[in-house]
């Protein structure tokens, strides 16, 4: 049984042939900026319609170094409905694509959720569906898959409630993938949503964003000096600037500090994670950085992008 691509159609062309010539552009801009990194199998990017996060994305797969992955694990946040105490996966055989089907490792879910840790479950057949976390991604990795003549299945990960001993108990269950080689591991994840409709309007009013000694000094203050665009920027390469310390104690404390709104959050902190079990000397290299719109009053609103990867 195959997951339909529910979001074709409206957040991306149906239509096989167009699509395939836009990820073609958005490869070919992107080439530019990156090409395959030897050992990059840790990748970030955004999960938004292509006209918005299309050159974030394919900056993010260019880099994928596909020479001896053969599974990907993509591990995104759950946008509509909220549970704790487990991880979910997907009971489908397949994502389809207007690319082709990408198979799911159905072996590797099932393992997942027949583990005695209890970190695993199955999402049902209409969350799994609803979601567009793993779908915005899953054309891009077929793409690349089928440029290298590689074959490839994924391991879909929904993390919603995350407790420090959930997030444990998924990274031991995730560690001996991590460790192996032909596994590529891709975090899912917008970065900042800003404006009242996203209940989110911090502001960082310093003339030298780079001066800031603190990450936030207001709620919903009057803009000073820096466009809010600016301020969310700052934000953001913040969060960014930490992910590539690779410490998830640090990254914690950025997020209770600040708050911001990066929907993957949670599933960047369980990747920080095992790259420290996996003692990674290093965390995040990052490739480019957008925004849906430039914000310059507090009635407006905007998402962020970014992409990146890791050596590991």
């Amino acid at each position: 049984m195959s997951r339909p691509a529910s979001h074709a159609g409206a957040w991306y062309s149906s239509d096989g042939g167009r699509l395939r010539s836009q990820l073609a552009k958005f490869f070919t801009a992107a080439a530019s900026t990156t090409g395959p990194v030897p050992g990059a199998r840790v990748l970030v990017g955004p999960h938004a319609g292509y006209t918005y996060s299309g050159p974030r994305l394919a900056e993010t797969f260019a880099a994928w170094d596909t020479s001896k992955v053969r599974r990907v694990f993509v591990l995104g946040p759950s946008h509509h409905v909220y549970f704790r105490n487990k991880a979910l996966t997907s009971h489908y055989a397949s994502y389809e694509t207007p690319l082709g089907p990408l198979p799911v490792d159905t072996e590797v879910c099932a393992k997942l959720c027949e583990s005695t840790s209890g970190a695993f479950g199955y999402m049902s057949s209409a969350v799994d569906e609803e979601e567009h976390s793993f779908e915005m991604h899953a054309p891009f990795i077929v793409y690349r898959a089928q440029q290298e003549k590689v074959d490839v299945k994924i391991v879909p990960i929904m993390v919603s409630g995350l407790n420090k001993a959930l997030r444990e108990k998924i990274v031991q269950e995730l560690s001996p993938y991590f460790a192996d080689e032909q596994n590529a591991f891709v975090v899912s994840s917008d970065f900042c949503h800003w404006g009242r409709r996203f209940g989110y309007t911090e502001y960082v009013p310093g003339k030298d964003l780079g001066e800031c000694s603190e990450y936030t000094e207001s709620v919903a203050r009057a803009p000073g000096a820096n466009k809010i665009w600016q301020s969310i920027e700052f934000l953001d390469r913040k969060a960014m600037e930490i992910a590539s310390v690779g410490s998830s104690a640090k990254w914690d404390e950025y997020i209770e500090e600040t708050g911001n709104t990066i929907c993957g959050q949670k599933p960047l902190a369980i990747v920080l994670r095992l790259l420290e079990e996996a003692q990674a000397s290093k965390g995040f290299n990052w490739l480019g950085y957008s925004q849906s719109s430039q914000v310059t009053r507090p009635s407006e609103s905007s998402v962020s992008y970014a992409s990146g990867y890791v050596v590991a």
